[in-house]
């Protein structure tokens, strides 16, 4: 787990008394927007850089209260060699300029010198009536027990970061809000949540973390039937691992008729329309949830894979370059970017961002896989072989997905050993199976009419969710 600051920053980022009431702020003259990433001075726009408006968000959130400068540090460059004592200094400056204030005479930002910073201007939310009414609902499930429900958040925090370690974070963070209270249905769907990751990532065998995914979802849903994560939770089980295309999307149109704007709930829902073919209402779909969450890593890289599956290689590339402008090492855009590139050919372009992926995934087996197809792609052989080679090396003392080894071997032209891994990815219900369809490493065997027998189960229940 973080240490007890990074809990609690995590915490008041997320769940501040003003964070609670409204994305949208008010301080003097100005006010700032979190989900349009916009500062405005008496409602004309301010322009702010990326780490001052970071640095004010985090400021504001904690306002009042003294926030040092390696605290800050942490929050803005996680696991980044820089000089941050000048970087910071610098982001500092920025956000002065923008806000027109001084470090002698302070209206807004008092500093110590060396030390940190505190935000001593007072700060209201501004809202509207919707806004109201779904603070309100959240308001109701912190106070029933905040220290469950703040667990739960920092639970999704890390969840969203889509490392193993920080994976390994969010449960232990779902399982703490449990064990203050049994009844959290939110933490319960969470976990549920991260075991599908766990199987998605190669942590854990599908089987094994499905089995978990489902009790997990299924106890949600039994807890509490009305929260739109219970019904997502279950909807990732059915279309994952149980191929239930049909079920998936009732679970994933539950959810959104609970909760209109969720923006989890249509990043989803836009994969299993991806995987089904159904490209124009996923397209849709994504960019709603980017009009309701626009600073989610997660959903941004899902725009550009989605991009990618429906053969947009542009569109892809220039929306994992987006994802990458808000978080440089984000190995899911990186990962997205890569596969992009590979399809326009521009394979020098697709290995940098590949390796990319595979570093600051820390040895992702997806990106390893994706790494070692691109090396053969572009005529490189021998290295393609030796990531093989290591894969085949790590198989045997931990869980390596079949559907890796296939898009190796497709990669070096092993026709017949593809298919052979991906007949057992299938019989593993592996969650990287579910794409097999239209993932378009796979189009030369597809149209050899190679995948027939593994695409039955899916075509079948593809379509009848088209139908649905």
């Amino acid at each position: 787990m973080p240490n007890s600051f990074e809990a609690d920053l995590i915490s008041e980022v997320l769940t501040g008394e003003t964070a609670l009431l409204s994305p949208r702020w008010r301080f003097g003259v100005y006010e700032l927007d979190l989900e349009s990433r916009e500062l405005r001075k008496r409602g004309l726009r301010v322009k702010i850089q990326q780490k001052p408006f970071q640095i004010l968000r985090l400021l504001i959130a904690r306002a009042g209260k003294f926030v040092s400068r390696a605290q800050l540090a942490r929050h803005l460059w996680p696991d980044l060699h820089v000089n941050f004592d000048h970087s910071l200094n610098t982001a500092i400056n920025s956000l002065r300029r923008a806000l027109g204030d001084g470090p002698d005479n302070p209206r807004f930002i008092e500093t110590r010198a060396g030390l940190g910073y505190r935000f001593i201007a007072p700060v209201e939310p501004i809202q509207d009536a919707g806004e109201v009414r779904r603070s309100a609902g959240r308001l109701d499930l912190a106070r029933s027990n905040s220290g469950a429900f703040h667990d739960y958040l920092k639970g999704r925090y890390f969840q969203d970061k889509m490392t193993e370690e920080d994976l390994g974070k969010s449960i232990a963070y779902f399982e703490s809000a449990l064990a203050a209270d049994p009844n959290c249905a939110h933490a319960s769907a969470g976990l549920a949540d991260t075991f599908g990751l766990f199987a998605q990532l190669g942590i854990m065998q599908a089987k094994d973390a499905y089995t978990r995914a489902k009790e997990f979802a299924a106890s949600a849903l039994r807890i509490d039937s009305s929260i739109a994560e219970a019904h997502l939770a279950m909807a990732g089980v059915k279309r994952n691992h149980e191929w239930d295309w049909t079920g998936a999307e009732a679970f994933y149109r539950r959810a959104l008729a609970l909760k209109p704007d969720h923006a989890a709930g249509h990043r989803l829902y836009a994969g299993l329309l991806a995987a089904c073919g159904r490209h124009a209402e996923s397209l849709e779909s994504i960019s709603r949830a980017q009009q309701i969450d626009p600073l989610s890593l997660v959903i941004h890289a899902d725009a550009a894979w989605n991009r990618y599956v429906a053969r947009d290689y542009e569109g892809a590339m220039e929306q994992a370059w987006r994802t990458l402008a808000l978080e440089p090492r984000f190995a899911p855009a990186q990962l997205a970017l890569g596969l992009a590139y590979q399809q326009m050919g521009m394979l020098d372009e697709a290995i940098v961002e590949l390796n990319n992926a595979r570093v600051c995934s820390t040895n992702g087996l997806p990106a390893i896989a994706a790494l070692a197809n691109a090396y053969a792609a572009a005529g490189d052989r021998a290295r393609s072989e030796e990531l093989l080679s290591e894969m085949a090396a790590a198989a045997s003392i931990r869980h390596v997905p079949a559907y890796c080894f296939a898009l190796m071997r497709s990669g070096l032209g092993d026709a017949r050993g593809a298919v052979q891994w991906l007949e057992k990815a299938a019989a593993d219900r592996e969650v990287w199976v579910t794409w097999m369809a239209v993932e378009p490493r796979f189009d030369s065997l597809r149209s050899q009419g190679l995948l027939d027998g593994q695409l039955d189960a899916l075509r079948l229940t593809q379509r009848s969710a088209a139908s649905h």
